[in-house]
């Protein structure tokens, strides 16, 4: 939590690179867990991995709105 406590409270022009970034390693995760685990795992076009996917678009959908709400507020309060 100290990192997302520092991170809403840097400045927007920093901010918004730091978010963006966060989308680049999230989507970097989703590559290599498909693209070795899931093939290690053989769980690869099955149903098996419906859960992983679920939780990543859950956790991109939560880091989206943290960014959105902090960039508002921070639009806001100039």
């Amino acid at each position: 939590m100290n990192i997302i406590q520092k991170l809403s409270k840097q400045k927007i022009y920093v901010f918004v690179p730091l978010w963006i970034f966060g989308f680049f390693v999230l989507l970097s995760f989703d590559f290599f867990v498909e693209g070795f685990v899931f093939e290690w795992l053989d769980w690869n076009n099955t149903r098996k991995n419906d859960w992983f996917f679920a939780l990543w678009w859950g956790f991109n959908f939560l880091w989206f709105s943290f960014g959105l709400v902090n960039i508002y507020f921070k639009l806001k309060s100039k």
